[in-house]
């Protein structure tokens, strides 16, 4: 089960896995169904899943805009919230059934309106899928080609997920429903961290970095719906459409200080219990520290200024991270997970600001983490005499359109080491190999077959340190020996 536990204060209420063992991404699908029947058995018919076509219908919503288009479904003369294209999403009134109709227009945009707030949590909930597809690569909510029915109208302020389906209340001032985007995303967010890896455990940091990871995803799901400013923009900020107790944003991601969670994590045999440095780490490594634009965002460690990857490198490498999960999961398993993802989707820069970021929230490098080869610096000066010339032998040669011919390459005097050799632009249809060992240098130069005949010059250029010299080879191409 996943009791509902509130995050304290300034914090949405959602629900806390305790004791229950995650199903990794990719869950059997028969599993999945039994909890989807469960869902529907505990609500009435408020997760009919009927057969039926699917059709685009018009919502007003509350956050979204009017009007939004919204994935429903007819059957005969009916209209419902229930999507066929996104299996298992769809969404009523709570303890009761799925919202039905007539008509294919939903909602009238008010912030009372319970058939609005379905409106927000279907187009929310459908962004949030199409955003596991486009940026993650994911099947899906539960990994497995499913998602999960909502309900609207609890009545108190809260909003959480079960382990079945998601339920939204409203905020302190009854003014709106709690089912903006970064809430939608938040919530169903907590289901696809349920459904990656395996089972986390119920340490602190464990529940501290599911509910980290749910503000992520809250996060990605506002920034691919790409809102203007007008309406739920994106942003790292959590809950400020809802305003759920009057006081603004629940957290602040790029400074968690700001609501009372904490920047940076403690490296205490303890550790923490707050979701704020995970959620820094990502502002960090998706933004950087002073991104144009979006908030300045302090450092606890390592270099003062960090530059950002992008959000969706950044969600890509969380993401992959996140697929790593097991039982004990903690912030330094996180840091070692992630990085190892960053490693091998991206590469070493990739590898590095996720290090750096890691780092600046003051969770320190762990034995595992993979590195990258550190580049031999190329010689600046050399020692012995320094270079006065460049040979080649012989210095013309004559070919066949088709064949090839090799040539010595001699520096002078050829006691100088470390020398750089190139050639300039080759003509059409020609090839320069240089080959290097202890005894000798040498160039084979291959022409193609249909090579025009002609004399062409090649240049080769020998750099040492500050030295650079070149000579002229000429090559002949001609059919015969004449």
């Amino acid at each position: 089960m996943y009791p509902k536990t509130t995050l304290g204060a300034f914090a949405l209420m959602t629900v806390v896995a305790t004791g229950a063992t995650a199903q990794a991404s990719g869950a059997d699908a028969s599993s999945t169904m039994s909890e989807l029947a469960a869902a529907q058995s505990a609500a009435g018919t408020d997760g009919s899943a009927s057969s039926g076509q699917a059709l685009l219908g018009s919502g007003n919503s509350h956050f979204n805009g009017n009007p939004v288009t919204i994935q429903t479904m007819q059957s005969g003369s009916q209209y419902s919230l229930n999507d066929p294209t996104r299996p298992g999403l769809n969404c009523g009134r709570h303890g009761g059934p799925i919202f039905t109709k007539t008509t294919d227009t939903w909602g009238d945009g008010t912030g009372a309106s319970l058939e609005t707030a379905c409106v927000d949590v279907m187009f929310a909930a459908q962004k949030h899928w199409d955003m596991l597809r486009n940026w993650l690569g994911r099947n899906g909510v539960d990994g497995a080609g499913r998602s999960y029915p909502a309900s609207v109208g609890l009545n108190t302020i809260n909003a959480y997920w079960d382990g079945t389906r998601t339920v939204f209340g409203h905020n302190s001032a009854r003014t709106n429903q709690l089912t903006s985007l970064d809430v939608v995303g938040f919530q169903y967010g907590l289901a696809v961290h349920a459904k990656s890896g395996t089972d986390d455990g119920n340490g602190a940091e464990a529940q501290a970095l599911e509910r980290s990871a749910a503000d992520i995803f809250g996060t990605l799901t506002e920034h691919y719906a790409d809102h203007p400013v007008a309406l739920d923009e994106p942003d790292y900020l959590i809950g400020e459409e809802v305003n759920v107790d009057g006081r603004g944003p629940l957290i602040h991601m790029y400074k968690p200080s700001l609501t009372g969670h904490e920047n940076c994590y403690s490296v205490s045999p303890t550790g923490t219990a707050d979701s704020g440095p995970q959620d820094h780490w990502f502002y960090l490594l998706a933004e950087g520290t002073d991104p144009p634009g979006e908030p300045a965002s302090p450092v606890c460690a390592g270099p003062s200024t960090l530059a950002g990857i992008g959000i969706q490198k950044a969600a890509r490498i969380f993401y992959l991270g996140l697929q790593r999960k097991s039982i004990g999961w903690s912030y330094r398993r996180a840091r070692v997970a992630t990085v190892q993802a960053a490693r091998s989707f991206y590469g070493c820069a990739e590898m590095n600001a996720t290090k750096a970021a890691w780092t600046a929230i003051s969770v320190p490098a762990q034995p595992g983490e993979p590195t990258c080869p550190t580049p031999t610096p190329t010689p600046t000066s050399t020692s012995g005499p320094s270079l006065s010339g460049i040979t080649v032998d012989p210095p013309s040669a004559r070919v066949r359109p088709g064949e090839s011919t090799t040539v010595q390459i001699k520096p002078t005097p050829d006691t100088v080491q470390q020398v750089a050799l190139s050639t300039g632009p080759l003509p059409a249809g020609m090839t320069v190999s240089i080959i290097r060992d202890d005894q000798s240098t040498t160039a084979t130069i291959g022409v193609s077959a249909n090579s025009p005949q002609g004399t062409y010059p090649i240049t080769f250029t020998a750099t040492s340190g500050a030295a650079t010299k070149t000579t002229h080879f000429t090559l002949t191409v001609a059919e015969g020996d004449d």
